[in-house]
Order: structure tokens, then sequence, then C-alpha cells
């Protein structure tokens, strides 16, 4: 099967969210965590459902099991979004994005027990070799901001959240399509946030949302974070997790933390040494080595085999 539609989502949506750091690290100045998710799922969902009354999008949840959509929706938004929001805010914003481009390796650690997927030596090779990558990066230093050790913790835990809901979200393109897994996972999202924000509000006052202190800047954040960063980016998600395996089309998200450096360097006016410079090498040839058409026995070396 051509697999090319599936490469260019997984670089469209790696991207995205390598860029969605420092949108989450503006908003955060002026709303509290669980109102800016709030903001972001509400808007994320109005989008979508309004898309689906047009006919744009046709999901329907008709006859289909329940519990795998569930599992899809309990890890991804909910356990890895309260953990990462909540990290980011107390953590830098290139170690978030490092620490989170480690995710094909958690990945690859639940696909061969959970899916059985095999890998390839070579792909075993490239997704090592990534990993590795990340690692230097991190070993490098956090981007030049103080790391609370509980904001790096809560970031581990978001991405062990992301890593299940790669394997979970794998099985749940068997009965839903991207834009059916999509939309529960925006309606979810609003709904939970949205409990959580008025909670917030009630103990803490609307004061406590930080609503009154927003600006243009922090509403652009919003925005981004609810169309871009939520229904584009999970669609694009979802349809490379139901084209490829979930080990393979999780190795982009060693791409985010390359963008995330990027827009550190770009924005923050961040530095890069030779060891960051050298993770993000290995980075890229794993991500090539991966993501590379593999050859069947006998074939010509100039031929492309299937992925």
């Amino acid at each position: 099967m051509n697999t090319r539609s599936a490469y260019l989502a997984g670089i469209a949506w790696s991207s995205i969210f390598g860029l969605s750091f420092l949108m989450t690290k503006s908003a955060l100045e002026a709303f509290s965590p669980f109102a800016l998710l709030f903001l972001r799922f509400s808007l994320a969902s109005m989008a979508l459902l309004i898309l689906a009354a047009a006919r744009v999008v046709n999901p329907d949840f008709r006859g289909k099991p329940r519990g795998i959509l569930a599992l899809v929706c309990l890890f991804q938004p909910v356990l890895y979004f309260t953990s990462e929001t909540f990290g980011v805010r107390l953590t830098s914003t290139g170690t978030a994005g490092l620490i989170l481009g480690a995710l094909p390796a958690a990945v690859a650690a639940l696909s061969v027990p959970m899916l059985r997927e095999r890998l390839s030596s070579a792909r075993t090779a490239g997704l090592v070799l990534s990993i590795a990558g990340v690692s230097l990066v991190a070993a490098a230093g956090g981007g030049g901001g103080a790391d609370n050790p509980l904001g790096v913790l809560l970031v581990l835990a978001a991405l062990t959240g992301a890593a299940f809901y790669n394997v979970f979200s794998r099985r749940a393109s068997r009965f839903y399509s991207p834009v059916e897994i999509t939309l529960a996972m925006m309606v979810s999202g609003a709904v939970f946030f949205g409990l959580a924000a008025l909670a917030e509000w009630f103990f803490a006052g609307p004061d406590g949302t930080g609503f009154a202190e927003a600006g243009p800047a922090a509403w652009g954040a919003v925005a981004y974070l609810g169309l871009l960063s939520s229904v584009l980016a999970f669609f694009l998600v979802n349809l490379s997790l139901s084209r490829l395996k979930a080990a393979q089309a999780s190795i982009f998200g060693a791409l985010t933390p390359l963008i995330a450096l990027a827009a550190g360097v770009l924005v923050r006016g961040e530095s890069v040494g030779p060891v960051k410079a050298a993770g993000a090498a290995a980075i890229l040839a794993g991500l090539w080595i991966t993501n590379a058409p593999e050859r069947k026995a006998g074939e010509p070396s100039g031929e492309k085999g299937g992925a």
C-alpha cells in the first residue's frame, strides 16, 4: 500500500506539535491550565461538529465497540494533556519537547507485546538511533530554563499516556475512521476539562482562571492549540496510525523536539551547541532508516518495497 500520504501527515503533525509548546507557554501566561484546556478542546469540538453538521465529514459511531474508543480518550486527551500542560508550566519549552521526543521508544516497547507488531533489524536500529539522538539533545540541556522536578515527572507521565494512546488508537482504527477518533477525543476533552475548569472556578474564583488577564496573544495561542494542534494535528496523527505500524508512525514524534529547538532558537534566542546538533542529526538519520522502504528478497536495489 502506498504510504506517502501517511508520511506527509506525520511530518505535518510533528511540526504542529513542535510549535505547540511555545503556544502553550504563551497561553499559560494568562490562563490557568484547566481553563486553557477547556478553551482548547471546546474550540476543537465546535469546529468538528460544525463540519459534521455541514456534511463535510460524516462520523458514524453506530454499531462500533465503545470500550477501545474510551481507552483512546482516557489516555489522550485526559491523562496526556493534564500531565503535559501542568508539566510545561513547570519546565522549559525545550525540556518538555525533548522528553516527549522519546515517544517512539515508548511506543515500540508497547507495540510489540500489545499489537504483536514486528520490527526488522534495520528499523529497530533506526529507532534506537533516533532515541539516542533525543538523549544527546536532552543531555546537552533543557533550553536554558530552570526545570521543576515535579514538572519533569509530569512530562514523563504525559509520555506514558501518549505511548498507550498510540497503541490503542492503532487498535481503534480497525473500527473507526480518523475523523471519528478525533471527534471523540475532542468532545471527551471538552467535557472533562470543562468540569475541571468549573471546579477550579468554584474554588479559586473567576480570577483563578485568568480570563480577565487574557490578551490577543493568549487568545491567538488558544486558537492555534484548538484548531491546528487539536483538530488538524490529531486528525493527521490518527490518519498516520491507521496506515502505518504504531512504532513506525510514532517515529515522526522524533521531529517534534527538533521543531521545538528551532523555535527556541528563532523565538527565544536559545543556542544550539555541537552536542545538540549531533543529536538532531541522529534523530533525522533514525527517522530516515525507520521509514525507508524495505526490499523483498530478490528485488533489485533500485525498486521500492512495501512499507
